[in-house]
């Protein structure tokens, strides 16, 4: 009997050891480009900031990298294994080979606005005219088209600035006619004049199924390292409800982020946030089915090339599930 104690009692020293090693164990290192430099970005920024990335055994560099092809290209050229993005960009490396998938959503329609010159009263007014997106096959870009088809415009001409700072000051320079901008940005155009032809109340009403903004993976890497992908997306939503619990640390965070320090335009972009962000990760697959339409209706991709693959080539709803069968989600907002 004193044998097995001590055999006991020393199976759970060593447990406690484990334990411990476990606990101080180096945190995976993790570089995370992201775009754009706005609200849709606050949860990553939030996530580092309050420490959550930490919490879980993370160590992630944030960095900012223009637009979301941009970031495909990075992450397939290995400089990184997760990205903040969403769109257009992940269907395109996805038929062209590329194992860069969506594998969460943190925003669910689209809330990227379209800002005109107070001239331009009506969308019907951009025909012949040129519209600033951030890059050919983003979400703005994306956007833009969806309300030149539900207007029936033709003859606009879309050019890129390069990111969303940019289309800001080619519209306010007097460059484009229009462009789309989102918060905070945009509402510096606000302040300025300048007029919202499109508002995100006006997509939402439209109903389109999209994925505008999530973490995106190397499909490679999360196979192996699944509890890095689960730990990341606990992360991001831990994030999100900081968010909306912590309003004073969120526009602190977004002033830090963005280098804009008017009251006025914080407090609106975080109004923008808790109204936009989603409160659980899952994706329908329909979003992606539309997405394909939209691009092959572009001539963005080819018809036959948008056939061949299943939709579930796109994206992975398994560390999402995941989390969601440990309650994880449920407990978050309760």
């Amino acid at each position: 009997m004193r044998k097995l104690i001590e055999l006991t009692s020393l199976g759970l020293f060593m447990c406690i050891l484990a334990c411990h090693a476990v606990a101080g164990s180096a945190p995976d290192k993790i570089k995370y480009p992201y775009s754009p430099i706005s609200w849709n970005s606050l949860p990553w920024w939030m996530a580092k900031d309050a420490g959550h990335f930490e919490r879980n055994g993370l160590d992630v560099d944030l960095f900012y990298e223009g637009a979301s092809a941009v970031i495909v290209q990075a992450m397939l050229a290995g400089e990184a294994n997760f990205g903040g993005l969403a769109g257009p960009a992940i269907v395109s490396n996805v038929i062209g080979g590329g194992d860069v998938i969506q594998i969460a959503a943190v925003v669910k329609t689209f809330t990227v606005p379209m800002f005109s010159a107070p001239n331009i009263k009506e969308v019907a007014q951009l025909k012949g005219q040129k519209v600033a997106v951030s890059r050919f096959g983003s979400i703005s870009h994306l956007a833009a088209q969806n309300i030149f088809q539900r207007a029936g415009v033709t003859g606009a001409t879309v050019i890129q600035s390069g990111g969303t700072p940019e289309s800001a000051a080619m519209l306010m320079s007097g460059a484009v006619a229009a462009a789309m901008v989102p918060p905070p940005q945009s509402l510096m155009l606000k302040e300025k004049g300048f007029r919202e032809l499109v508002s995100v109340k006006q997509f939402r009403e439209w109903n389109i199924p999209v994925v505008e903004n999530g973490v995106a993976a190397r499909r490679s890497f999360v196979e192996k390292n699944p509890t890095v992908a689960v730990r990341f997306i606990r992360s991001v939503f831990e994030g999100i409800k900081t968010i909306y619990t912590n309003k004073e640390l969120a526009i602190r965070t977004l002033a830090k982020y963005t280098k804009i320090n008017d009251e006025k335009i914080l407090e609106e972009s975080y109004r923008f946030s808790v109204d936009a962000l989603s409160k659980e990760g899952s994706m329908a697959p329909e979003a992606f089915g539309a997405l394909v339409e939209q691009l092959v209706s572009q001539k963005s991709i080819d018809d036959a090339a948008g056939k061949k693959l299943p939709l579930t080539a796109y994206f992975d709803n398994r560390f999402v599930n995941e989390l969601e069968k440990e309650g994880f989600f449920k407990k978050l907002w309760q």
